[in-house]
């Protein structure tokens, strides 16, 4: 279980993708995982008020937000330099439960690969819209 921060070039690189959560000054802490050789990295994230994340503090929307998820392209964008720490609440709601996030991930990624096929029903337009994905097409060979 890796917890990470992304790189400034990272950021500097998806400028333009307005989707992608940026804090400069507090960056957002991301769980690592990969997934048929891909890497992703998924942000810790407050104030989430959807129903694709997984929690680790429900009760005050805390989790994993997984729809804001990007794709690890360059292993440059990981910051080795810092060493995130989140709260152990947060933390021990995470640890040994990566299979579980794994499918809920993998999941996710075939709701708004099915989504995207519809994005004339506005439920789906709003999650292919909102998601982070997509960015990242190639990556998840979508075409």
């Amino acid at each position: 279980m890796d917890f990470i921060y992304l790189t400034k070039q990272f950021y500097l690189d998806y400028i333009n993708c307005t989707e992608i959560e940026r804090k400069l000054e507090r960056p957002y802490i991301m769980f690592k995982i990969k997934i048929d050789e891909i890497e992703f990295a998924i942000p810790l994230r407050s104030n989430i008020n959807h129903k694709h994340v997984y929690w680790t503090d429900k009760a005050n929307n805390c989790g994993l937000d997984f729809s804001k998820t990007v794709v690890i392209t360059d292993s440059n964008y990981i910051n080795t330099l810092t060493v995130p720490h989140i709260r152990q609440n947060e933390y021990d709601c995470l640890i040994r439960r990566e299979y579980i996030i794994k499918n809920q991930l993998k999941a996710y990624i075939r709701l708004y690969k099915k989504a995207l096929k519809h994005t004339h029903i506005d439920k789906n337009a709003i999650l292919c819209g909102y998601s982070t994905l997509q960015y990242f097409h190639e990556e998840l060979n979508i075409n």
